[in-house]
């Protein structure tokens, strides 16, 4: 009886030490806003594709939380639609997570490790400022009071691949300012501008 135990020991320890081992690519998750770890990994992307997500997530179309909703987007040559709803093995783009109740994020304080930008949500004609870190992580956090939202408010987190920003700002502080617009079509356009002065 002592030799199961044993064994099985040895295994959680063994186990144990592989989870240690892989490094969470999003190390700047906020404080109790960590998905990663316990419902994304180890899925990374641009490098995972749609089956791996399936396994994941349970659907190539993501999966519903009991307060969020998590929804892949996969990156390919044909129409948005037609890539995340078509029967390819297409490689994943990015992971978006939405609350489906209000989450304020009003007094929370970004580490140094992100980067501020603007950016809007054309289709439900909401304003934000996106907080961006280099391995991909980005908060989306409304900027103004509207209809369905109030300033504050987490819209959406998105987990992406990682990038690397070697731009500096126009007042040479390395301070990095864009504006993003968020369309249907998941398109983004970054427009470096200087850092403004009130």
């Amino acid at each position: 009886m002592l030799k199961p135990i044993v064994v099985l020991l040895a295994g959680f320890l063994i186990a144990t030490d592989l989870l240690a081992a892989t490094p969470n690519p999003y190390p700047n998750e906020l404080k109790g806003l960590k998905f990663y770890a316990r419902y994304l990994s180890p899925l990374r992307p641009l490098q995972s594709n749609q089956m791996e997500v399936e396994q994941v997530l349970g659907s190539k179309q993501g999966k519903e939380l009991k307060d969020w909703k998590v929804v892949p987007l996969y990156s390919c040559k044909e129409d948005f639609l037609t890539c995340s709803h078509g029967p390819g093995n297409d490689p994943l783009d990015t992971i978006e997570i939405t609350p489906k109740h209000r989450v304020s994020l009003r007094h929370v304080k970004f580490p140094k490790a992100f980067t501020v930008s603007y950016g809007s949500v054309s289709e439900i004609n909401v304003a934000c400022v996106t907080y961006t870190d280099a391995f991909g992580l980005q908060y989306w956090v409304v900027s103004g009071d509207f209809t369905s939202h109030k300033s504050g408010d987490l819209l959406m987190i998105e987990y992406g691949p990682a990038v690397q920003l070697n731009i500096q700002s126009a007042d040479n502080r390395g301070s990095v300012w864009f504006v993003a617009n968020l369309s249907l079509c998941r398109l983004f356009a970054h427009l470096p501008t200087p850092r403004n002065r009130c």
